[in-house]
């Protein structure tokens, strides 16, 4: 999709030339209306939603908290005397193994009393034999783990930190769940032995439901699969999930209402629709088995269409993009993975001439306000639709009209270039960003540099700005200041280097 407008450029002469350019509608998948009421009839909905909140809220909490607490007997009970490495090497069998069903037809339980009344259950569930692996896709929401319940319940490949959640960790250890740690990147490789090991294993283990695309997004397309699930080359079942309700009150995002938010919409509701589809058991080429990469993404491609929806290139690592970027409290952190992809595009990424423009005699103290054709010149590239949707991403940082901020996007721009080193590179070039001949004065010093880094109070900045000053010229330099908090462990964060960083697609596993 895009949009079309007319704009001036200035041609080599000075004359203004008019041209039309589109801007890419992007659809970010990480990103929700934060607006869950029925749009048609939004009055009667709240309405409704305060009467249920009175009336039928209370009861199905109370019911669905003694489930939980009766489920919670019995997997402390089933997997007692187990640890998670027994959890991990062995099936449980027997009695164990009864009690783990129970636990599950207790866990539905839960969902038909929060509203989940009608599950329509689509295809077979395939023989583990035949399909060790089931795919579950899109992931949206808390309420995919009712997907698990009704697939045995199945393994889960789940988040570490899942296990210790207060009465829901002993549920999560008793599905015997291959855990993987999404901040330590040696914890992945960790991961797919432990998938390899479960499905080439000749003990009688339940399948493994994994979410390949990692987290949650908003349903408009699938973003890639991890590879996790393909390295074993094995059969794979696709299990497609759907919500087909007026109202989305499930649609958990990186940004948009919180899950506490979205549980009391769906309590409140008098039912819930949700729909599993158990696709046909997909059998690797000789190709695909050598290639998990090519795997994945054939799945993908099969599962986008049968949800028709679209494939994209957004993953996991976009989303922590984005939450990084909202701890530094950059102005547009929503639409940074999609400025590192139009930079890529136009080849600014491998250019970084924006390093270059802050280098040479950049006078942060003045204004920077540009429109489209001083756009382009200044970063050197053609005056095209890809640009232009940059440039569009940065409009209404000012009131001023069609023009953007230039530094705002050189700031969005280092944070980029700069991403994969420790923070004080980045507040190095903020020196000249925003000071002059290398020197930064106090108010930018507090209001636009230190802002990004750190969380003190604006009088002790202040202060600490006032003793690097020993001249008393109203400036400082980044060298009075790297050499003031190099050993101040109230700046330690900012020369740690960043160790969670990954090249873009480098590794989607």
């Amino acid at each position: 999709m895009f949009s079309e407008e007319d704009i001036k450029l200035e041609t080599n002469n000075g004359v203004k030339r008019s041209a039309k350019f589109k801007s890419e509608v992007i659809i970010n998948p990480f990103l929700r209306d934060k607006n869950y009421w029925d749009k048609e009839n939004e009055l009667f909905d709240k309405i409704k939603t305060a009467i249920l909140t009175v009336l039928l809220v209370p009861i199905r909490i109370v019911c669905m908290f003694s489930l939980l607490l009766l489920a919670w007997c019995f997997a402390y009970i089933g997997i007692y005397g187990y640890s998670r490495e027994d959890l991990k090497l062995k099936p449980l069998k027997g009695w164990r193994r009864k009690l783990r069903t129970l636990v599950g037809w207790i866990f539905r339980g839960m969902y038909v009393v929060g509203s989940a009344h009608y599950v329509k259950i689509k295809g077979k569930r395939a023989d583990p034999k035949d399909a060790p692996i089931l795919l579950g896709a899109p992931h949206t929401s808390f309420f995919d783990s009712l997907t698990v319940v009704l697939s045995g319940p199945s393994c889960v490949v789940g988040k570490v930190e899942a296990g210790d959640i207060p009465l829901f960790g002993k549920l999560i250890d008793m599905a015997q769940p291959i855990y993987v740690n999404r901040e330590d990147h040696n914890s992945r490789q960790s991961t797919i032995q432990d998938i390899l090991n479960r499905v080439k294993s000749n003990d009688d283990w339940p399948q493994t439901m994994i979410f390949p695309e990692g987290t949650c997004t908003n349903r408009t397309s699938l973003i890639q699969f991890k590879c996790g699930a393909f390295y074993p080359g094995l059969p794979i079942q696709p299990v497609l999930i759907r919500y087909p309700n007026k109202v989305d009150t499930f649609t958990w995002t990186w940004s948009g209402p919180d899950v506490m938010m979205l549980i009391w919409r769906t309590l409140a509701q008098f039912h819930t629709f949700v729909e599993i589809e158990y696709l046909p058991v997909y059998v690797p080429n000789d190709e695909e088995k050598k290639d998990p990469k090519l795997y994945a993404k054939n799945v993908q491609r099969l599962m986008s269409k049968e949800l028709n929806i679209p494939t994209s290139d957004y993953t996991f690592d976009d989303c922590k993009l984005m939450e990084n970027a909202v701890k530094s409290k950059l102005l547009f952190a929503e639409q940074l993975s999609d400025v590192q992809r139009f930079r890529e595009k136009i080849g600014l990424a491998q250019s970084q001439i924006e390093e270059y423009i802050v280098k040479e005699n950049f006078k942060g103290n003045e204004d920077y306000y540009l429109e489209f054709s001083e756009f382009v010149q200044r970063l050197k590239i053609p005056a095209d639709n890809t640009s232009y949707t940059l440039f569009k991403f940065f409009v209404g940082a000012s009131d001023i009209g069609d023009v953007i901020d230039f530094k705002e996007y050189l700031l969005h721009a280092l944070f980029l270039i700069k991403y994969s080193e420790a923070k004080i590179e980045l507040l190095k070039m903020m020196f000249m960003l925003y000071g002059e001949s290398g020197r930064l004065q106090r108010e930018p010093f507090v209001n636009n540099v230190m802002k990004h880094f750190v969380k003190i109070k604006a009088d002790q900045l202040n202060k600490l700005f006032y003793s690097l000053d020993v001249n008393n010229v109203g400036s400082i330099t980044f060298n009075d200041f790297y050499n003031a908090t190099k050993d101040d462990k109230k700046f330690a964060v900012l020369y740690k280097p960043n160790q969670n960083f990954r090249q873009r697609h480098k590794d989607s596993q």
